[in-house]
């Protein structure tokens, strides 16, 4: 299994989980009925409070966005070359701390409300990040294109 292919259901996980939250945020969760808003003319649905869980999970999600965001800024107009690989390593740092904080802060809230089976499931999944398991044998890493054996 590669990298990417190990990671992409865990980035997976987290976008699902953010959407979930951010679905919330912007009120497309359906409130009870009768609960309508009346707000300059508009009649919206009125949407139920973030949680405490949510907006801890929100909060992370922005801060590493954020940070994501302020490196790539940085990247425009570099050249190829070692300057921008290393910005590209940091902003895959940065992404990966920010999974592990994501999923630190769902370990604390699913232990706090007593889900013991979220927080190993949190809890494997860190240290799959971690401690990735070794590339199975006969996997062979392509090479990238552009570089010495790969395709221009």
């Amino acid at each position: 299994m590669s990298r990417r292919s190990f990671f992409a259901p865990l980035l997976a996980l987290s976008l699902v989980l953010l959407l979930s939250a951010a679905a919330r945020a912007d009120g497309e969760v359906k409130a009870e009925a009768g609960k309508a808003v009346t707000a300059g003319g508009e009649t919206r649905v009125a949407r139920p409070p973030l949680t405490a869980e949510e907006k801890a999970l929100l909060a992370v999600e922005e801060q590493n966005q954020a940070q994501v965001e302020a490196l790539v800024k940085s990247m425009a107009g570099l050249p190829d070359g070692p300057a921008l690989r290393a910005l590209e390593r940091k902003i895959e740092q940065v992404k990966r701390e920010g999974q592990l904080q994501f999923l630190r802060v769902k370990v604390q809230f699913a232990r706090q409300r007593g889900d013991l089976a979220a927080a190993h499931e949190a809890e494997r999944m860190i240290n799959l990040i971690l401690n990735p398991p070794p590339a199975t044998p006969g996997t062979v890493a392509r090479p990238e294109p552009g570089k010495e054996g790969g395709r221009p």
